[in-house]
């Protein structure tokens, strides 16, 4: 999977609840002094439009080092570092700038590491630890511009960073249209002031019934188009990396390993069968309900960033089987409405789906109902991170989670416990739902930001996209003496 569409470690002043990273200060780093060095995390798929990003930023003079875990477009000496760093790591070697809960930490976020024995992932972490730091030793950088974390490779780069005071400007898209968030794992970062019009004009705009995120399919035939060529192309993905890894010479290359990981663990022989209620029997549920509270779960992508880095509590992440045993956990106590994602049907882990329609306190539902028609039958919306939970809570309906989501107010969430006892049946007053979209808001910047590899620059389009979005971080970094951190 790619980075999506959204916690421990030292506290630094980009995060709203302490996450790793810092945009740094203006008096440390002067944004107006150029020649800027400008270290900027790339792939194969998005150097030519990280490059062009950087240079729209902090001009055609800035001195732009690539970096990759990928040789081909790393200019930065990491790559070999790395790999010479590997071949020394003795075993037993810890990293030097990490104590033990961070170690920890980073290696149970990263869907590469945690699947690995602790003696590979330490070496690789120690590898890419003391690669890393070779790296910001010799380019001194201003700034760092990456995508958000997603890997251990940039969980280090963003904790080194940190270290340094170096600004880590994390980007990764929002479900809000043309806008885009600064975040270094998922947390929310106070980036603008917005008016009271902007909070309106917005609020009207989302709280329409057809509202959808770009990157969703939509439901129905598209999504069975998507399932299909999902399946097909990952039948052959486990053998096709292997191989790629081998022939390639490069068998550290976190891409190449961690998707034949994925991809062995999703494979299948045929496409996972969903079958669930649609929206005729769905109305016949309304009338008369006098059982327990009945909870909207929305399914999130997983593997994704999403879980892995914006979740608060790490059982989040290996994400079936936590699902199964909250819906186990409160039998008698909350009905479950789950609905699977457009984007994932079919691809889950084989049996996933025949184990929640077993349980007796859950209602599949097919991906082709609409959201927001469950959102009117539910007491409530039960999410880690997804999106799902604002859209809910712009209409008035209570949001349970416990991993404190970028676009809501802590104290607009109400935890997993209310559960057990159903407290969270209530409504929320306009005056919460407009501070929502504030919120929302104050944490998005204009800019259309593609993560999926089909930049161009020869689109004048893609090319707009990446200037309004330049213009957006420039802003951002020249207002303010130091970010906001908010409790």
């Amino acid at each position: 999977m790619t980075t999506g569409q959204e916690n421990s470690g030292s506290d630094g002043p980009l995060s709203d609840r302490g996450t790793p990273g810092s945009t740094g200060t203006a008096q440390q780093h002067d944004t107006s002094a150029l020649p800027v060095s400008v270290l900027v995390y790339v792939r194969p798929w998005n150097r030519v439009q990280m490059d062009h990003l950087a240079r729209g930023v902090w001009g055609d003079d800035s001195r732009i080092s690539g970096m990759s875990e990928h040789g081909s477009v790393d200019d930065s000496g990491f790559w070999k570092r790395f790999h010479d760093a590997f071949k020394t790591v003795n075993t037993g070697a810890t990293p030097h700038h990490f104590g033990p809960a961070e170690i920890e930490d980073i290696i149970g976020r990263c869907r590469l590491l945690r699947h690995l024995d602790l003696d590979t992932a330490m070496r690789l972490l120690v590898a890419a630890e003391r690669a890393i730091s070779a790296v910001l030793d010799r380019t001194r950088p201003s700034f760092i511009l990456s995508l958000t974390v997603d890997s251990y490779i940039l969980d280090i780069l963003a904790r080194l960073g940190q270290q340094r005071a170096i600004p880590f400007i994390g980007i990764v898209p929002s479900f809000l249209t043309d806008h885009f968030r600064i975040t270094t794992r998922g947390e929310g970062v106070h980036c603008r002031e917005v008016d009271e019009d902007m909070v309106e004009t917005t609020f009207a705009n989302l709280a329409v019934a057809d509202y959808r995120p770009d990157f969703l399919v939509r439901p129905g035939r598209e999504a069975r188009r998507r399932m299909w060529r999902m399946w097909i192309r990952n039948l052959p993905r486990p053998v096709w990396f292997a191989l790629r890894r081998r022939l390639s010479g490069d068998l550290l290359n976190y891409h190449f390993w961690v998707s034949q990981i994925v991809a062995r663990q999703f494979w299948t022989p045929w496409p996972q069968g969903y079958s669930g209620i649609g929206r005729h029997e769905l109305d016949t549920l309304a009338p008369r309900y006098l059982g327990p509270p009945r909870v909207y779960l929305p399914l999130q992508m997983s593997p994704e960033t999403t879980i892995d880095y914006w979740s608060a509590d790490r059982r989040w992440i290996n994400y079936e089987d936590h699902i199964l045993r909250l819906i186990r956990a409160h039998r008698g106590k909350a009905c479950f409405a789950v609905k699977e994602h457009p984007n994932l049907v079919g691809f889950r882990s084989p049996g996933f789906y025949r184990r929640l329609a077993a349980e007796p306190n859950c209602t599949m539902v097919l991906p082709e109902v609409r959201s927001n028609d469950l959102v009117t039958l539910c007491d409530a919306v039960l999410v880690c991170t997804g999106s799902a939970g604002f859209e809910a809570a712009i209409r008035g309906k209570p949001v349970i989670s416990d991993s404190a989501p970028y676009y809501a107010p802590q104290e607009t969430l109400f935890p997993i416990s209310t559960l057990k006892d159903g407290s969270f049946v209530d409504n929320f007053p306009l005056r919460l739902q407009n501070r929502m979209v504030k919120h929302l808001l104050e944490r998005t910047l204009p800019g259309r930001f593609l993560n999926n590899g089909t930049w161009s620059a020869r689109n004048a389009e893609h090319r707009a996209w990446s200037s309004t979005m330049a213009a957006s971080i420039r802003q951002f970094l020249g207002s303010q003496d130091a970010p906001r951190t908010e409790t």
